[in-house]
């Protein structure tokens, strides 16, 4: 599909991994954050300080960033729709990271004040981008199963970020709310909402294409839409428990749904990338055992399994196969011919970082439990150095693309 892709879809390179590149200084941003108050983080239930400004860089910063990124790119490929607004695109990144910046300083500093500014610049960053995508699924022609996904996740999109204003303002201005009732439909809609539901619709897409496998049937992808919403709307009505249940079942179907597709696939080898993506999967059925058994072992814990576990492993999973992915594509626009994506791939860096990824979400869980802050700081180390390998993955990517047929002249363009 992306072969053939025509440029009117194909955005500038410099657009996607732009986004790309900021949620990788982000991450490198919340690991370290983390380090530094990891003593902290065994009495957090949520309020201002390090650790909630870490879970919002994570959050916003990695996940939302990386979200925006591979969704201007990839949604006009499955809609076949392009982006038109080039401009609105590089606005909604020049106003996101500076107020994520500012949002995740105030929160750190206990200074609310500073916070109400950054969440003003990150909801208007992404209310442009709510437009663009909304833009896009309004024209779309084919995938049913991903606009589907698509529309349900900017419905959550649009309610979390109500539901944040309303907590900014009760920090900033001292608003009544029922302030825990609102941080969990806050965090419900964040977690498994928009961003679960850009997942699993992008899933269903993606890795299929990667693997060279057919989709999970489309009967199977719309039920499984259906129970997942029907789940986060009654968690925000506070129905924890049967809300767990019902998404513990769209879970399954899903994993289940997404094995059969990758067991048809054409192309042996999944790749190393893939073992991330199957850990996500174990950690977001574990998150809604959790959920539904009544968060044994407290609420913290819940929270490494959700965000870490399964959001942020299965996003980098699936960038250590689409940015050499997407970087081949952009190359094979020039005049020097196509890079090989293994050539774009270094195996060793990112078998390293799977590793320490891994790793550090081991020793953090473990570190909870056992209410150990030593095994908590190794585990922000090795997530600080796996935060590290990848924006090193990230730059020779970059490297390797900008100089690829650099030994070639223009009339003679390099091998692929």
């Amino acid at each position: 599909m992306f072969a053939n892709l025509s440029r009117s879809r194909l955005l500038p390179m410099s657009l996607p991994f732009r986004f790309f590149g900021a949620a990788a200084a982000f991450q490198l941003a919340a690991w370290a954050l983390l380090l530094v108050f990891s003593a902290e983080l065994i009495s957090f239930e949520g309020g201002l300080g390090p650790i909630f400004a870490a879970l919002h860089l994570l959050t916003l910063g990695v996940l939302a960033m990386s979200a925006a990124g591979a969704t201007l790119q990839l949604l006009p490929v499955a809609t076949r729709q392009p982006v038109r607004a080039l401009w609105a695109v590089k606005l909604t990144w020049w106003l996101l990271v500076p107020g994520i910046v500012v949002f995740a300083a105030g929160a750190a500093a206990y200074r609310p004040q500073l916070m109400g500014p950054g969440a003003l610049a990150a909801v208007v960053a992404l209310a442009i981008y709510a437009l663009l995508l909304a833009r896009n699924l309004v024209g779309a022609r084919g995938m049913r199963v991903v606009v589907a996904h698509g529309w349900a996740a900017l419905a959550c999109l649009a309610a979390l970020a109500a539901t944040g204003i309303a907590l900014v303002a009760r920090y900033e201005h001292g608003i009544a709310l029922d302030h825990a009732a609102f941080r969990s439909a806050h965090m419900v809609l964040a977690t498994y909402g928009f961003m679960g539901l850009l997942a699993i619709g992008l899933s269903n897409f993606l890795l299929p294409m990667l693997a060279v496998a057919p989709p999970p049937p489309p009967r199977v992808s719309f039920a499984v839409l259906g129970a997942a919403g029907a789940a986060i709307v009654i968690a925000c009505f506070g129905f924890t428990s049967t809300a767990a249940l019902v998404g513990l079942g769209a879970a399954i179907a899903h994993v289940a749904s997404m094995e059969r597709s990758l067991r048809a696939r054409l192309r042996p080898p999944l790749g190393p990338a893939f073992m991330l993506i199957r850990v996500s999967w174990a950690c977001l059925l574990a998150s809604l055992a959790l959920a539904a058994l009544g968060f044994p072992g407290g609420a913290l814990p819940f929270g490494l399994v959700l965000v870490p576990g399964w959001l942020l492993t299965f996003l980098l999973g699936v960038m250590q196969r689409i940015l050499p992915f997407l970087a081949s594509v952009h190359a094979s626009q020039s005049a020097r011919g196509t890079p090989l994506i293994s050539a774009l791939t270094p195996a060793r860096l990112l078998a390293a970082h799977r590793l320490l990824h891994l790793g550090a979400v081991a020793l953090l869980l473990i570190g909870v439990f056992a209410r150990n802050t030593i095994l908590i700081q190794a585990g922000a180390a090795a997530g600080l150095a796996a935060a590290a390998l990848f924006v090193a993955f990230y730059a020779f990517v970059l490297v390797k693309v900008r100089t690829h047929g650099d030994a070639y002249p223009p009339s003679q363009p390099a091998p692929a």
